[in-house]
């Protein structure tokens, strides 16, 4: 089983956006982002895109240790609410859960919230398990 995060994942978009994890269980991820100015929009506000980001790797995270053999997870449709917004130094949490998972395909929620536990968006994902591809 690879460690999440695997040691290549600073690397990669959630690692360079400044996301750590906090928790990596089976079926279970914690991530955090502490907002900074370059993940805002010019009005300031926390882009859509960073917060998606940072669900969407913690996603993975969480599904990644539950994949069959010789597969990996990817997304396939995801819906995220959002339910207020964040400005730079707010520390953002997503909480990821796997509510169902299969031989092909899992379910997943993940609440992002802020510093005082606000609800920032709530995001749904359905995920299938592909076959690994080889490097």
């Amino acid at each position: 089983m690879t460690d999440i995060p695997p040691a290549n994942w600073p690397g990669t978009f959630g690692g360079r956006l400044g996301m750590t994890y906090v928790r990596t269980d089976c079926g279970h991820a914690v991530a955090e982002l502490v907002v900074q100015p370059e993940h805002c929009n010019p009005p300031g506000v926390c882009h859509g895109g960073a917060i998606f980001t940072l669900a969407d790797d913690a996603m993975g995270a969480a599904i990644h240790p539950l994949c069959p053999p010789g597969t990996v997870p990817t997304s396939a449709q995801v819906n995220i609410h959002y339910a207020r917004s964040s400005r730079p130094g707010d520390v953002l949490r997503a909480d990821v859960h796997v509510l169902s998972h299969g031989r092909k395909t899992a379910v997943l929620e993940a609440k992002v919230t802020d510093g005082d536990d606000r609800l920032v968006a709530l995001v749904t994902a359905s995920y299938l398990f592909v076959a690994a591809r080889r490097s």
